[in-house]
C-alpha cells in the first residue's frame, strides 16, 4: 500500500473539482483525502502505486469541463503516514501565499434549466438556481479559499434540503456553494422610483410577475444580472428601443439581444458551427452574427452585424417562458462604468427608467457581457468580461521571473497581473477617461492584488505620458519603490500577440485608431520588425497633421478634409462643402499655419476618412461607428485595389494615390459598396505588400498582427486569402482582445523577454 501527495494549481476551486476527485477516488479504491489549499487543490491518496497512478490520470484526463489545470505534481510519501478508512473532503486550509485561483461566472446547466420548468421539482421557478456546474463565481468570491463563507452567499443559511444535497456525494450539489432554494436563499423585489426614493412594490413571484407585464406594455427595465445590471425592452417595439437610446446617450449605438434560442436567433442572422457552439457553450457572451435581413435595423443601424446571446441565468430562462427577444444591453449611462450597486443604480439610472427587478445577494465584482465575434473559424474577442475573466494565460517565460503589474491602455482600460508563469488580466473596465470608470479600475486592481496575494516586483505602463493608467501606474510605482519601464503603444499590442504565441521574431502590424509614438506624434498605422528585444519601425502611414486633437476622432469629416487638402487640395470645395461643414475653412487656415505639430499615422483615422469621404458617415456618435458601417458595406471577396507607394528610404506608405482613386472612383458614381471594398482590399494588399518587403530584410516569416483594426472581420478575411499559399504565417489575438484591453498582456511579455 503506498501513500502519495498530489498537488494541482489552476482552476480547481468552485467548479466541483473537490467532489469530482472524491467520486473518482470511490470509483478506483483510492483513501484519502482532498482540500482546498491556498494554491488550489492537496489530494492525498492511499492505494496501490498502480492504482494511484490510474487515479491521477483519470483526474487530468476527465477534470471537469469548467476547471482548468495548469500543473499538476505527485511525490510517493516515504515517512509514516497514519491509513484512511475511507476519502473525504477535508475543511480547506490556507498556510502559504495563495496562488490558487478562481473560476469565471458559469453560464446555467442544462439540467439546473430543466429543473426550474419542472413544477415537480423544488427548485420550480426559483431564479437563484445552481449547482457546481453552473452559477455565480467570479462576481460573489470575496476571498480565498472558495468556501461559502467567502463569497457574498454566506449570510444564506442552507436550509435542510439543501444541506443535504451539499454534503450528498453522489448529488449535483455536493460542495455547491452557492447553493440555494425559495426557502433559503436570494429572493427578487421589485423596485420603483417614486418622489426620488426608491420602494420596493413587490416581492419574489409577484416582483416577476410586474416585470413581465411592464416590458409587455413596452417600459424599460433594470434588471439586477450577475455581475451588473441590464436595461432591457422589447427589441420589436422600435419607439421603446430608439427612447432607450436616445436616454442612454447612444442614438446610433447598436443594442445586444438575448434571445430564447438559436432557432430565434436563426430568424435574424445567420450562425456557423463556431458561433453556435459559443453561443450555447460555458461562457453564453455576446456573439457578433451577420444581418439576414433589416428587421431589426433599428437595434443596430447601418452595420453588419447583429449582437446576441442566449440565457445565462435561471432569471433569464424564467423571462423568455414570456418572451423570444429582449434588448439586453449594460446597465449603465453610455461610457461610464456599469452598474452594480443597487443605491447606486437606482440614482444613474434615473433618467432611463423608474423601474428595477433587484435581489438581496451583493454582487462584490462587476463584470460586463463578453463581446466575441468570429473571421472564419477564428475567434476575436471584443470585450473580455464575463465567462472568460479571471481565466489565466499561461506564460512560461515567467517562471522565476518577479511579479509584475501591467497598467494597460486607457481607451479601453484592463490591467494585468503575473505570479511567475501566470498572466491574468482584468475585466473589460471601460473608457478611463470617465471617473466612474477609473474608480472601477482602482477597485479591480486591489481586488486582484488581494484575492491572489499579488506582490508586483515590476511595473509596466504605456509610453503616453498623459494616460490615467500612465500616472496610475507612475503612483504606484513610487508609493511600493518599484522600478517602472514603458513600453510603446503599438509595440506593446505585438507583444501581446507573441505572448500568446510563444513568439521572439516576427513582422509585426500594428492598426489602431490613436498611441503615443516614439517621436511624440499619434501613431497607429504601423509596420515593425520584431527580433526579440529590439523593435524597428519599418514603415507608416505617411503623417497627416492631426487637427482639432480628440475632435478628429469624432468628426471623420475633419480627417476627410485633412487628407484631401493634403494630396488632392483641388477638389476639396466639391466634396467637402461650407455649407454642410461650415467649420472647414478654419481647419483650412490652421493646416496653412506653419505652428502645426502634431501628425498622425493612424489606420483608424484613415478608415473614419474615406467613411466621410463617401459619405457613409461624418460624425462618430459612439468609438468606431465610421470603420463599421465602412465595413458593413465591403464584400471580402472583393480583389481590386488602388495604388499606394512605399518610401524605403523615409520609411512611408504615401496613400496619395488612394485618395485620389476614391475621389476618381466618387466622380464616376461608382457604388459606396464598390469603393469601400475596393479601399478593404487595398489595405489588405498593403499588409502582404510590406510583410514581403520586411521578410527579406530580416529573414523572419512570423507576421503578428493587432490593434483595434483588427476587429474588422472583413478586413482579417481578406488579409487571410491574400496571404494564403505563401510563405508568411499568420498569428493574431485569440486570448485577449486585439484592442486596447490586450495592451496589459504586451507590456508584460516585452518586459520578460527583456530580462532573460
Amino acid at each position: 500500500m503506498q501513500h502519495a501527495e498530489i498537488l494541482l494549481t489552476g482552476i480547481v476551486q468552485g467548479v466541483g473539482f473537490r467532489p469530482f476527485v472524491k467520486r473518482t477516488a470511490l470509483e478506483h479504491g483510492i483513501k484519502g483525502y482532498v482540500e482546498n489549499r491556498e494554491f488550489g487543490v492537496k489530494i492525498i491518496a492511499q492505494a496501490p502505486k498502480k492504482s494511484i497512478d490510474k487515479f491521477l490520470k483519470d483526474i487530468l484526463n476527465n477534470a471537469p469541463a469548467v476547471s482548468t489545470i495548469l500543473t499538476h505534481s505527485m511525490k510517493y510519501l516515504e515517512d509514516d503516514v497514519s491509513d484512511f478508512e475511507t476519502f473525504e473532503i477535508a475543511p480547506s486550509k490556507k498556510k502559504g501565499e495563495i496562488s490558487a485561483l478562481i473560476p469565471p461566472d458559469i453560464a446555467t446547466c442544462e439540467k439546473c434549466a430543466q429543473e426550474i420548468i419542472d413544477k415537480n421539482d423544488r427548485h420550480f421557478s426559483y431564479p437563484f438556481t445552481n449547482c457546481t456546474n453552473c452559477g455565480p463565481r467570479f462576481s460573489i468570491i470575496q476571498s480565498i479559499p472558495y468556501d461559502r463563507k467567502n463569497t457574498t452567499m454566506g449570510k444564506f443559511i442552507m436550509c435542510d434540503d439543501c444541506n443535504r444535497e451539499y454534503t450528498t456525494i453522489a448529488d449535483r450539489r455536493y460542495h455547491a456553494q452557492p447553493n440555494a432554494c425559495p426557502k433559503c436563499g436570494p429572493e427578487l423585489r421589485f423596485i420603483e422610483i417614486a418622489d426620488e426614493s426608491p420602494v420596493v412594490t413587490a416581492r419574489r413571484e409577484k416582483a416577476f410577475d410586474k416585470t413581465i407585464s411592464l416590458l409587455q406594455m413596452g417600459e424599460i427595465v433594470a434588471i439586477k444580472g450577475i455581475g451588473g445590471y441590464h436595461l432591457v425592452c422589447n427589441a420589436m417595439n422600435k419607439d421603446v428601443v430608439e427612447k432607450l437610446g436616445i436616454l442612454k446617450y447612444r442614438p446610433q449605438k447598436p443594442f445586444a439581444l438575448m434571445a430564447k434560442d438559436i432557432e430565434t436567433i436563426e430568424e435574424y442572422c445567420a450562425v456557423n458551427k463556431d458561433e453556435k457552439n459559443m453561443l450555447e457553450g460555458q461562457q453564453k457572451p455576446i456573439v457578433l452574427l451577420t444581418k439576414e435581413n433589416e428587421i431589426l435595423e433599428h437595434v443596430a443601424q447601418g452595420v453588419k452585424d447583429l449582437g446576441f446571446m442566449l440565457p445565462y441565468t435561471p432569471l433569464h430562462y424564467l423571462l423568455f417562458k414570456h418572451f423570444s427577444l429582449l434588448v439586453f444591453t449594460s446597465g449603465n449611462i453610455s461610457e461610464e462604468a456599469l452598474e452594480n450597486n443597487d443605491d447606486s443604480a437606482y440614482q444613474n439610472l434615473a433618467n432611463i427608467t423608474q423601474y428595477y427587478l433587484s435581489y438581496n445577494r451583493e454582487i462584490y465584482n462587476r463584470i460586463d457581457d463578453s463581446i466575441v465575434t468570429f473571421a472564419g473559424d477564428q475567434k476575436i474577442l471584443i470585450r473580455k468580461a464575463r465567462g472568460f475573466v479571471p481565466k489565466p494565460i499561461n506564460i512560461a517565460r515567467g517562471i522565476g521571473k518577479p511579479q509584475i503589474f501591467a497598467s494597460g491602455a486607457d481607451m479601453k482600460g484592463s490591467f494585468g497581473l503575473t505570479k511567475e508563469n501566470i498572466f491574468i488580466g482584468s475585466q473589460y473596465l471601460g473608457d478611463l477617461a470617465f471617473a466612474s470608470n477609473t474608480k472601477f479600475y482602482k477597485e479591480s486592481l486591489e481586488y486582484f492584488q488581494s484575492i491572489f496575494e499579488m506582490k508586483p516586483q515590476i511595473v509596466m505602463t504605456d509610453s503616453h505620458p498623459n494616460y490615467f493608467s500612465t500616472r496610475l501606474a507612475q503612483e504606484f510605482a513610487e508609493n511600493n519603490e518599484l522600478p517602472i519601464h514603458f513600453i510603446q503603444h503599438h509595440k506593446a499590442h505585438i507583444y501581446s500577440v507573441m505572448a500568446e504565441n510563444d513568439l521572439e521574431n516576427v513582422l509585426g502590424v500594428s492598426f489602431d485608431g490613436t498611441g503615443y509614438g516614439d517621436d511624440g506624434n499619434i501613431w497607429g498605422g504601423e509596420f515593425f520588425i520584431i527580433n526579440n528585444t529590439e523593435s524597428e519601425r519599418f514603415a507608416h502611414l505617411n503623417y497627416v497633421p492631426m487637427i482639432s486633437g480628440e475632435r478628429a476622432a469624432k468628426e471623420p469629416w475633419r480627417m476627410a478634409l485633412i487628407y484631401l487638402y493634403k494630396y488632392y487640395p483641388e477638389i476639396v470645395d466639391s466634396i467637402i462643402t461650407e455649407k454642410k461643414f461650415p467649420q472647414k475653412d478654419m481647419i483650412i487656415l490652421q493646416l496653412l499655419n506653419d505652428s502645426v505639430r502634431l501628425q498622425t499615422s493612424s489606420m483608424g483615422r484613415f478608415f473614419d476618412a474615406v467613411a466621410s469621404l463617401i459619405d457613409v458617415c461624418h460624425f462618430n456618435s459612439y468609438e468606431g461607428e465610421a470603420p463599421m458601417k465602412l465595413e458593413a458595406l465591403a464584400d471580402e471577396n472583393f480583389s481590386e485595389y488602388y495604388h499606394f507607394v512605399f518610401d524605403k528610404q523615409r520609411s512611408l506608405i504615401e496613400v496619395d494615390l488612394i485618395i485620389k482613386g476614391i475621389v476618381n472612383d466618387i466622380q464616376e458614381q461608382k457604388s459606396k459598396k464598390y469603393i469601400s471594398s475596393k479601399f478593404h482590399f487595398t489595405i489588405a494588399k498593403m499588409v502582404f505588400d510590406l510583410c514581403k518587403k520586411m521578410k527579406n530584410e530580416s529573414g523572419i516569416d512570423a507576421v503578428a498582427l493587432s490593434g483595434g483594426v483588427f476587429q474588422n472581420v472583413v478586413l482579417v478575411n481578406m488579409i487571410k486569402r491574400v496571404f494564403a499559399g505563401s510563405e508568411l504565417k499568420l498569428f493574431w489575438n485569440t486570448k485577449v482582445p486585439p484592442n486596447d484591453a490586450g495592451i496589459a498582456l504586451g507590456q508584460v511579455y516585452s518586459y520578460l523577454l527583456k530580462s532573460r
